[in-house]
């Protein structure tokens, strides 16, 4: 695994996370060499049942967890010593030198490898949101000039407000409007926070039948016509390898409330969530960088909900101004239209292949600087 490009995510969100995996299969598919690596993996089993604990308490109350993201923090504190050397001694027994981190929380362990290795190490620090999201932030309190020596890659620039790279999400071409289901599918994130559940009411109220994902059994409602419930399985966890090593897609199902439902693996990013979507008329979110990426690469429209902080707000800014999605206020003010909708999956649609994609950059980039060309 001497040229492997190692991908290093977090799963504090699936935002930071399936990316990861999305590039890991694009680069495999161009013949690089690849791997994944979760930051969660280093902490403590303590430190892990604190995450948990934080998805479940943002789940019940969004006011916290937009307050969490005002609380300074170090990451390091959580990090577990003899994970991380364990690691080191593995990427130096291999000699890792090619790096792709998705997350500011890798930094820190970056510096420390790239400290002791003894040889070059390259790393792309890969911003999926189109401003800071808040483990960027954090690393940039406590390292102002955390970037030095490493490659900054964004995937939007929110000054010209343009899309710079798209990630590939499968092989399934994007359906135009007159080809979808005209469902709509509500979600809160890989976490399930937002104000996506006080919504549902009011777009039955107007027509449209619901995709809704739910996080936990007790969110899944009676069966009510028009109505679909959908749920990663709720024991996965982001850390966790099956049983080949490999990290994998959440198992994924339709639920229902009285079915006792089992997970299948999700070998294929369309035989989860993301294939519910790509047949959808829309889908009602807070705008986090997850759902950006799934509605670039589906041509499917994003009503955009209150976002988790000041980052996921410019995200909305961005999906506004380019015409690939509405908020949910002016969308409402509209009689909730859905010429509108097909208005903004016309403009996604027209999009298609305009955007490079991020891996296969990376791939030409890394050939060239081996002198592969």
């Amino acid at each position: 695994m001497k040229d492997a490009v190692t991908i290093l995510c977090s799963g504090f969100g699936l935002g930071f996370y399936v990316p990861g995996l999305l590039i890991e299969r694009s680069l495999k598919a161009l013949g690089v060499n690849a791997e994944i690596e979760v930051f969660e993996t280093l902490m403590p089993e303590s430190k892990k049942k604190l995450t948990d604990d934080s998805r479940r308490a943002y789940q019940d109350n969004f006011a916290v967890a937009l307050t969490s993201q005002k609380i300074p923090g170090d990451i390091r504190g959580s990090l577990d010593p003899a994970e991380v050397e364990a690691l080191f001694g593995q990427w130096r027994l291999e000699e890792r030198q090619h790096f792709i981190a998705l997350s500011g929380h890798w930094v820190h362990v970056l510096d420390r490898y790239r400290e002791a290795a003894g040889y070059p190490v390259y790393a792309d620090l890969l911003y999926i949101d189109a401003d800071l999201s808040p483990s960027w932030k954090n690393l940039r309190r406590v390292n102002p000039g955390y970037a030095e020596g490493y490659r900054e890659v964004g995937m939007y620039d929110r000054v010209k407000r343009e899309v710079l790279f798209s990630i590939d999400a499968g092989d399934k071409e994007r359906l135009p409007a007159s080809a979808r289901n005209g469902h709509l599918v509500v979600h809160g994130g890989g976490w399930g926070i937002g104000t996506f559940r006080e919504k549902l009411e009011a777009l039955e109220a107007a027509g449209f039948e619901l995709d809704i994902a739910a996080y936990r059994p007790q969110e899944i409602g009676e069966a009510v016509s028009g109505r679909r419930y959908y749920m990663n399985d709720p024991e996965w966890r982001t850390w966790l390898r099956d049983s080949s090593g490999q990290y994998t897609f959440p198992p994924f199902a339709g639920v229902t409330r009285n079915s006792h439902s089992s997970f299948p693996p999700c070998r294929h990013y369309p035989e989860g969530m993301y294939g519910v979507i790509r047949q959808a008329s829309a889908v009602i979110s807070k705008p986090g960088g997850g759902a950006l990426i799934d509605s670039l690469a589906s041509g499917t429209p994003l009503v955009l909900l209150d976002p988790f902080g000041p980052h996921e707000k410019i995200n909305s800014d961005l999906w506004v101004e380019l015409g690939y999605g509405i908020r949910y206020e002016q969308w409402a003010e509209t009689g909730f239209a859905r010429e509108e909708l097909r208005r903004l999956s016309d403009n996604l649609l027209a999009a298609g292949g305009r955007y490079p994609d991020y891996a296969a950059d990376y791939a030409e980039r890394l050939s060239v600087s081996e002198g592969r060309s």
